[in-house]
């Protein structure tokens, strides 16, 4: 990576994924990427790597057409969600490659382009003020930045001197489960009188912490988006009944893109937000997720830059970038690659 990324739950210096690829009858191949993250899946390279070949070999002989078929035979892998996305991703990719049409057709085509935010890790003040004013230099209208480091009063100091060096720029909360509910609440209300525009709160609980999740959501000024405590529909649906959150952050390697289908159904329903992110997926796998917004023109907030993270730059293939606008290639079928 550019430099190491630092959030409440890991230190990354490497980004560690895996190329799925699927061939169809004919001989016509599709692609997914796999990006594990064990805080999240409990999954790790190596896993998704041991992993696939019992995959594949349930799926041999599916027609790639019947979706509904091969999605429920990966359902028999209820522990390798990450390891079910990638593989999902390749046989998406595959069958509208043979259709001749953008992934994002086949999600409903809404739009071409969208944009997201960048984020800022965890860091000292004045790193985390040169990336900012990099971000805004480049055109960035909303920041995301990691919190919920040991030291709260860093925390802060990262937030407001982020804010200072991009001042236009709307600012995300991530705390990655790294809070306290009091604590979370307690550091919004102090960023709020800071004047800083915040836009909305990640994760400010563990994960398995609901009734604090809730008890945010119930008391905080600014929106509370459901991260890691969300990898399915079935948990979705929690949030949706007992309103435990705003909304809901989607990523493609924990629901997988039929998985994410699902979710955004529930939420559309129960009028909760959507977010889509992204580990640290290269282009692929934010290709995939970029048709996925533009297909659905579901989401309300959008966080796909691991591949700024990573150094990877957007440059019409598998889709283009121009500040924070994100677009698919329309004449591309599939994920976009030639």
């Amino acid at each position: 990576m550019k430099s190491p990324f630092e959030s409440a739950k890991r230190r990354s210096t490497v980004a560690e994924n895996v190329r799925v690829t699927v061939t169809a009858a004919g001989g016509l191949e599709g692609y997914g990427e796999a990006s594990p993250a064990s805080y999240v899946t409990g999954e790790t390279p190596e896993s998704v790597l041991q992993g696939i070949p019992a995959v594949g070999e349930a799926l041999r002989g599916i027609p790639i057409e019947c979706v509904e078929r091969w999605h429920r035979r990966l359902a028999e892998f209820p522990n390798a969600p990450t390891l079910r996305s990638a593989v999902e991703m390749a046989l998406l990719d595959a069958l509208t490659r043979a259709w001749g049409i953008p992934l994002a057709t086949y999600f409903g085509g809404a739009v071409t382009e969208v944009r997201s935010d960048l984020t800022v890790p965890i860091s000292a003040p004045d790193e985390a003020a040169s990336i900012a004013a990099d971000a805004a230099a480049q055109g960035y209208r909303s920041l995301k930045i990691k919190v919920g480091g040991a030291d709260r009063e860093l925390d802060f100091a990262r937030v407001l001197a982020v804010s200072r060096a991009a001042p236009r720029a709307g600012i995300r909360l991530d705390a990655n489960q790294g809070f306290a509910p009091d604590e979370a609440l307690s550091f919004v209300d102090r960023c709020r009188q800071a004047g800083i525009p915040l836009e909305l709160m990640e994760q400010p609980v563990h994960r398995d912490d609901w009734d604090g999740l809730a008890a945010v959501t119930r008391r905080s000024p600014v929106p509370v988006i459901a991260d890691e405590a969300v990898v399915d529909a079935r948990a979705a649906l929690r949030i949706a009944a007992t309103g435990a959150a705003h909304g809901i952050n989607i990523k493609v390697a924990k629901a997988g893109l039929v998985g994410a289908l699902q979710i955004i159904a529930i939420a559309r329903a129960a009028g909760l937000l959507l977010m889509l992110g992204c580990m640290l997926e290269s282009l692929h796998g934010i290709a995939a997720g970029l048709h996925l917004a533009c297909g659905t023109g579901a989401f309300d907030f959008l966080d796909l830059d691991s591949h700024t993270l990573i150094g990877l730059q957007a440059e019409g293939e598998p889709f283009s970038q121009t500040g924070d606008v994100l677009r698919i290639r329309p004449d591309l079928p599939g994920i976009g690659f030639k």
